[in-house]
Parts: structure tokens; C-alpha cells; sequence
């Protein structure tokens, strides 16, 4: 081996093999781009030949070639025809930072122009999001809101739906389907619609999405004109206020009282507006139903305006004293008005991510493109496992046991208040849902809900969707926990707040 190439190159690599199990491909690759980085290769030095350096490390000229050819493609080395392989003059990382020497030599290097964000962007900042990262407990906690009972979902026989969607003979399940959503499962939930809530409608109004958050997302993006006026229930889901404030909107929150949105009260402040949403059937969070007059008083409006309202009919399914009441979208002439957004991780399980819209039949192609080119649509391989829950039957049996297993737990919560929380917690009667909303009766709303927390007991306060004050109290999730659990719950309660 010639001294001059071992000095200029040998001599400033590494001279042991590594550790066995260590690929040498990658190996050596690090090891050429590090000696390169702290200068044992200066730039433009000539590195050894493949078949020289294979030799010396007694490894396949072929790994040698490979680490070569990865140095060559990240812009470490050149290589022409009679000149060799050189380190570059420089190094790609030194474009991208200030190196030690240069800091201490005083070299001044321009500060990046960081481009501005849009408009959304900065609305975005000023937004603490309903879906911010938070603290997730070891298990559910009582008294946690907006929550089912996955315990008890049938996972097993999910499980088995899903691997009959994987045999080899339904292959076609992993490829792209309709933006719309798979046809079967369309089908199954206008099927559903019409036999639960009253919606009487073709599987072609129907768009699959992966949440109810999506698809208002997009009917403030398509229906609602920049700086437009939109109507939203006071106390309302702060996901939506949210969602319209980042679109841009005006928001106009409207009260709401036991017979439901005050409609003349939104005509007043706003007649002009593009959207109004509501949660009809089963109110967010005060758990009141929209009466009929004033359920006839907003369709009348929204035909005169012009407006559409969108129908949030999140877990209106679990009604425990009669037969779910109809959804708004099921009243005569809603058909063009209304848009109905229901959800399966309410009466699933939250991790199943589907959800569908309702669309008037004019503006099924707008939204069908507009998820086509957002989203292209959501998992397919869950909807074809959701369809098959559907058509066997296993959806509405799972419906069933759980809106008798809610009703129980619904009754415990309200015996549990009974006995610990009198003069504390006022609880109503619950009828549906999955939680329920409650008066605190003494102290403060905010200091109730951080002793409450330290005995390791969830609640999240009802000021969160309020805009306008409001008196101090709760929201109580009941479904997702044993009737042990609540009873435990409800005596740390008490605990903490006497």
C-alpha cells in the first residue's frame, strides 16, 4: 500500500470492525461522515480506493461502494473520471449551521427572514384548542365527559369482522374507494337514519368523513362567505365556536334556554347570517330538546334568509325514558335546509374515527369534490369493517345493550348525588346522553374543580362552553364508568368540597 495515500487517508479512518449485528454499510458511512465533519478528512482530500479501503477493513468492496455512492448522494463527496472521490470543498452541513470556530472567529451569519403565516395561521394562534394535548390517566376517571364505555364494546367480534375484511378473496378493501365512502356503508347509515332518526334519504346524500369536526370544518369553508355572520348556541361545544372563529366567521352566539336556541333572539342579532348549528335533539351541553315551535321558527328563517343550519346530532341515540325524538333534518321541507352530522365515536368507540354528513341533495357534489381533494376519505378498510357490523345485525344490538347498560348508570349517578352531594352538587334527572350538566351550590367553579382533581376525580366545568357568564357548575360524564366507580366517586367528591 503506497505511505502517501495511507497518511491522506487511511490514517483517518477508523482501523477496527465493529461490533458484530452492526450493519457496515451504515457503519462506515457514519464513520467517513463524521471524520469529514470534525476535519480528520479535510475538504478536498482524495479518499481511498473502494478495493483499497475494503482491504484495509477487511470488509466486501461492494459495502465500501454503497457508503460511497450515500456520501455522493447527501453532497459530502464528488467524484470525476481520473480524479477520484474528494471530500466537497463544502460540506452540506455547514450551509445549515454555524460551526464552533466560525462563533468563536466572530463570523456574522444574516439571521433567516422568517415568512409570515396567513391569516388562518395567526387566528389559529389566539385559539386554545377544545383538542389541545392533555394529560391522559392510566384509565378513565370519573367524572370525565363525552365518553362511552369501550370496556364493554364487543371487540372481539370486531376483531373477526376485521380479518374476514383482510381475506384474500376481498383484497379490493385495500384500495381507494369512492371520496363519498364505500357504498355499503352509505347505504347501512341512511338505512340507519331513517329507521332511528326519522331521516327518510338515499345513501347518495351521504358523505363519510372521519369526524364531525371535518365536516363542519368544511361547511364553513363552502357555505359560509369570508367575514359571514354565523349563529352559535350559547352555552355551546367550543369545538365549533372555534372552528368558525379560525374560518373567519363572525360569530353570533345565540342563548339557549330549557326549550332550546332562541331563535328569535339569533333573528334579532343576526337575520342576515349564512349558518346557524344546533344540537337539536339533545343540546350541548344543558341537555334540553328544541321545541317544536321553535324548531318550525328556525327552519322558517333559514328558508327566508337563505341559510343552512347544521344539525350536530352527536349522542341524541342514547335516550333512556322513550324512543329517541326525530332529528330536525326528518321535519317537512328540511330536505335543502338542514345538513345532519352524526358520529360513530360516541356510540363506538372514539379511536373508530368515522363520522358521516347528510347533505342536501345540491350540495352533495360540492362536498364530494371538496373531500376528494382535502382528504380523499377515510379509512377504508374501517368503513368496509363498519358496514359488515351494520348489516349483521351487531350495530343495533350494541345500541340496545348499551343504552340499558347507560340508563343504569345514569340512575347511580343520580342516587349517588342524592345521597353525598346534598346542599353540594346539584344533579337533574338524566334522560340521555352520555353525561350530564349539574349546579354547584357552593365555592367556587374553578377552585371545586381543583380539589376535585386532587382526589383524582375528573369534571370539566360549564363555564368552558359558556360565552356569557354563567353560574357555576359542571358537566358529569356517567356512561364510560361502573355504578361502583361512581358511587366511590361521588363520596371523594363530597370529600373534597366540604
Amino acid at each position: 500500500m503506497p505511505p502517501n495515500l495511507l497518511l491522506s487517508g487511511l490514517m483517518a479512518l477508523p482501523t477496527e470492525r465493529p461490533p458484530e449485528g452492526v450493519n457496515l454499510q451504515e457503519w462506515l458511512y457514519l464513520e467517513l461522515r463524521d471524520a469529514m465533519l470534525v476535519g480528520r478528512l479535510p475538504a478536498g482530500s482524495k479518499l481511498p480506493g473502494s478495493r483499497t479501503l475494503a482491504s484495509h477493513l477487511c470488509v466486501a468492496r461492494g459495502t465500501v461502494q454503497a457508503a460511497y455512492q450515500q456520501l455522493l448522494s447527501e453532497g459530502y463527496v464528488v467524484s470525476r473520471p481520473g480524479s477520484g472521490t474528494r471530500v466537497c470543498m463544502e460540506l452540506p452541513d455547514a450551509k445549515l449551521r454555524i460551526t464552533s470556530s466560525q462563533q468563536s472567529a466572530g463570523v456574522k451569519i444574516p439571521a433567516r427572514r422568517m415568512p409570515p403565516v396567513t391569516d388562518w395561521g395567526e387566528r389559529l394562534k389566539s385559539i386554545t384548542s377544545a383538542f389541545a394535548k392533555r394529560r391522559v390517566a392510566p384509565g378513565l376517571r370519573p367524572f370525565f365527559p363525552m365518553r362511552c364505555d369501550v370496556q364493554s364494546f364487543p371487540i372481539d367480534l370486531w376483531r373477526k369482522l376485521h380479518i374476514q375484511q383482510m381475506r384474500s378473496s376481498k383484497v379490493e378493501t385495500l384500495l381507494d374507494y369512492e371520496p363519498a365512502g364505500l357504498p355499503s356503508l352509505r347505504l347501512a347509515i341512511a338505512e340507519h337514519v331513517g329507521s332511528a332518526r326519522g331521516v327518510q334519504v338515499s345513501a347518495d346524500n351521504i358523505v363519510v368523513l372521519s369526524s364531525v369536526q371535518q365536516g363542519i370544518d368544511l361547511c364553513l369553508r363552502l357555505l359560509a362567505p369570508p367575514r359571514a355572520r354565523v349563529w352559535m348556541e350559547d352555552p355551546g361545544y367550543p369545538g365549533v365556536r372555534q372552528l368558525m372563529a379560525l374560518a373567519g366567521c363572525e360569530v353570533v352566539d345565540v342563548p339557549v334556554d330549557q326549550q332550546g336556541l332562541r331563535v328569535q333572539d339569533g333573528i334579532q342579532a343576526a337575520p342576515e347570517a349564512a349558518l346557524a348549528y344546533v344540537t337539536p335533539s339533545r343540546h350541548m351541553p344543558c341537555g334540553h330538546e328544541l321545541s317544536p315551535p321553535r324548531r318550525l321558527a328556525l327552519l322558517h328563517w333559514a328558508r327566508a334568509s337563505g341559510a343552512y343550519i347544521i344539525e350536530d346530532d352527536y349522542d341524541s341515540e342514547y335516550r333512556f325514558i322513550a324512543k329517541p325524538i326525530p332529528a330536525l333534518r326528518a321535519m317537512a321541507g328540511a330536505d335543502d335546509l338542514v345538513i345532519l352530522a352524526g358520529t360513530f365515536s360516541k356510540l363506538l368507540f372514539p379511536s373508530v374515527r368515522l363520522a358521516y354528513l347528510v347533505l342536501p341533495q345540491h350540495l352533495v357534489d360540492v362536498f364530494t369534490r371538496a373531500v376528494a381533494l382535502t382528504s380523499r376519505h377515510p379509512n377504508s378498510l374501517s368503513q368496509a369493517v363498519l358496514a359488515a357490523f351494520f348489516n349483521q345485525g351487531h350495530f343495533d344490538r350494541h345500541v340496545r345493550r348499551m343504552r340499558k347498560l347507560y340508563s343504569l348508570r345514569a340512575e347511580a349517578l343520580n342516587c349517588a348525588a342524592s345521597q353525598h352531594w346534598q346542599g353540594l352538587i346539584e344533579v337533574p334527572e338524566i334522560r340521555a346522553g352520555l353525561d350530564t350538566p349539574c349546579s354547584l351550590l357552593v365555592g367556587d367553579e374553578a377552585e371545586a374543580c381543583r380539589r376535585i382533581e386532587e382526589v383524582n376525580v375528573d369534571v370539566l366545568p360549564l363555564a368552558r362552553f359558556y360565552k356569557a357568564p354563567s353560574s357555576p357548575g359542571f358537566l358529569l360524564g356517567f356512561a364510560a364508568y361502573e355504578e361502583r366507580s361512581i358511587f366511590d366517586a361521588a363520596l371523594a367528591v363530597r370529600k373534597a368540597l366540604i
